[in-house]
């Protein structure tokens, strides 16, 4: 049976030609020989660019989508004389090794522009490439402006000389005339034995990265043109960084808030404090009030992380969690002792020792 060339392309019968135009383009790139090195990669590649040749071409595509095969030639089938070489009782014709039929097509999707005329082409796009960026809290809440070093491809020198044959890329186009039409395949070049004469090499270089404040675990940040260089003076790919926050050991994040937990002991909650917090640019002090209850929670405002669409800045808050001595001196118990007597004689002491919901 033969193959579905829509689904070749990831596509359904009935794709309009954007979206084979579109999805040729993502394909070609994802399976080229000077890309993806992976065992099959070239016999797929050979058959999305005989997908595309057909489905590219309104005429075929028609032919195909009623009868489930495509003449490959330019125009159809073809007279008498289009088979060349075939003849009565003759068998099939032999195979040609010009460009013909529907490679102005493929070059079309690769290049922006058909080979023919005054149009030139325009190369294939480098890949993008991604940078995983790990920052602190403090980095994210006053930004982060620092150097990173990536590696990425670039053209070998001396490697942009094409092949009359391939054009490159170490592929040729050849067609089958037959008793039934012409059929196209693509063939490893025979110059060049599929090597192409573009090459790429590994190199590093270093960006300066500019993170703005206020940024989340999970931000993409794009640098345009620091991608992977392209294939014949094609443009480059792009770079993205994905930012990480990393998590603090003292402070908690939501959103433009944090949230820190402190100890405060047993004679300041009753008697009242005041106390030095940390905050993310470096203390401020915290008014703790008599009679402080534990897990109260206090507001600082404007000590938490900028909003990142500029919207000012969040809150620091602080919970406070009253701690009681597990274990008391004499004289400590005997204070207590007399403390708990004043209470009982002023009624201090809860009446209602069961709390209501």
């Amino acid at each position: 049976m033969a193959e579905d060339l829509y689904a070749i392309l990831g596509l359904s019968k009935g794709a309009s030609e954007q979206e084979i135009k579109k999805a040729y383009r993502q394909q070609a790139r994802k399976y080229h020989p000077d890309v993806n090195k992976e065992a099959g990669a070239e016999d797929k590649f050979k058959k999305i660019q005989k997908s595309y040749a057909i489905l590219s071409d309104s005429q075929k595509k028609a032919q195909y989508d009623r009868f489930g095969v495509a003449d490959d030639s330019p125009g159809g089938g073809g007279g008498a004389g289009g088979f060349g070489g075939f003849g009565t009782g003759a068998g099939f014709g032999g195979f040609s090794s010009s460009f013909e039929g529907s490679i102005d097509d493929v070059f079309d999707a690769f290049f922006g522009g058909g080979r023919s005329g005054q149009s030139q082409s325009t190369g294939m796009q480098g890949e993008d490439l991604r940078y995983d960026l790990e920052i602190s809290l403090e980095e994210a809440a006053t930004g982060f402006n620092n150097d990173i070093t990536i590696f990425h491809l670039e053209t070998k020198p001396g490697s942009q000389k094409k092949s009359s044959e391939c054009d490159g890329f170490g592929q040729i186009h050849i067609v089958q005339r037959t008793m039934l039409g012409n059929f196209s395949q693509v063939a490893t070049c025979p110059h060049c034995q599929g090597k192409g004469c573009i090459e790429r090499e590994k190199r590093k270089k270093t960006l300066n990265v500019k993170v703005p404040a206020g940024v989340e675990t999970g931000v993409k940040l794009k640098m345009a043109n620091e991608g992977n260089g392209g294939f014949d003076n094609g443009p480059n790919g792009d770079l993205y960084i994905y930012i990480t926050v990393k998590e603090h050991s003292q402070f908690r994040r939501e959103g433009s808030d944090i949230y820190l937990d402190v100890n405060i002991g047993y004679t300041e909650a009753i008697l009242g404090t005041n106390i030095d917090v940390p905050t993310l640019e470096g203390t401020a002090q915290l008014k703790v009030p008599s009679g402080t209850e534990s897990h109260s929670l206090f507001k600082l405002k404007g000590k938490g992380l900028p909003s990142l669409r500029g919207y000012g800045k969040g809150s620091q808050f602080v919970r406070v969690h009253v701690v009681f001595p597990k274990k008391l001196s004499g004289k400590e118990k005997k204070l207590i002792q007399e403390l708990n007597e004043l209470e009982e004689t002023s009624n201090q002491s809860p009446k209602n020792r069961v709390r209501q919901r």
